[in-house]
């Protein structure tokens, strides 16, 4: 049995009310922007964006979804012997797209991000650390705490990154994230 292809107008709208939601968040911040400024931008009808996503948040949580989902495909893979996540990806995507980052951090949006992020990037060190807790000491850290340490650790550091105008190179941060992470990490695996 087959999967069912995608309807490829369905994908034709998601992906213009993502381009206009974007282009929006940056010309006037994402506080400043209604549903009615995203369907007017993509010229598709309310009720059109209504059969879609609930309201803006949800488009934007969306758009997060599929964007990790290419994080998880390409990049936050560990090299062999580091920590759960890296980070490497995370920081090259958020230089690609400085200003639409650069946009977000300004308002109510990246608090959705954030929490968003945040909670998909714990979930990801979890199924990680399911597969790595053998010998650990998971009974002083449990794998939540531990998984919700590193993922608010990797977005702090990206936000502070943005803040000052990315001093770093990506993969200036993703040194930087390990070395701050790794003993911590290493020391709850490992038993040690």
């Amino acid at each position: 049995m087959t999967a069912q292809k995608p309807d490829r107008r369905v994908q034709r709208t998601r992906q213009l009310l993502h381009e206009a939601l974007i282009s929006l968040i940056l010309e006037k911040g994402y506080d400043r922007i209604s549903v009615q400024d995203i369907v007017d931008r993509a010229n598709v009808g309310r009720s059109t964006f209504y059969d879609h996503y609930q309201d803006k948040d949800d488009l934007l949580v969306s758009d997060l979804e599929v964007f990790h989902g290419q994080l998880g495909q390409g990049g936050t893979e560990a090299p062999a012997g580091d920590v759960l996540l890296s980070s490497l990806h995370v920081f090259q995507h958020a230089q690609d797209n400085y200003h639409l980052y650069k946009a977000l951090l300004g308002g109510d949006g990246i608090n959705l991000i954030l929490r968003t992020s945040q909670k998909q990037l714990s979930d990801e060190v979890l199924n990680r650390l399911d597969e790595r807790t053998g010998n650990g000491r998971v009974d002083i850290v449990p794998p939540d705490i531990l998984a919700n340490h590193l993922s608010s650790s990797l977005l702090s550091l990206l936000t502070w990154w943005l803040d000052h105008e990315m001093p770093y190179s990506p993969e200036k941060m993703e040194e930087i994230y390990q070395y701050l992470v790794k003993p911590g990490v290493d020391s709850i695996l490992n038993g040690k």
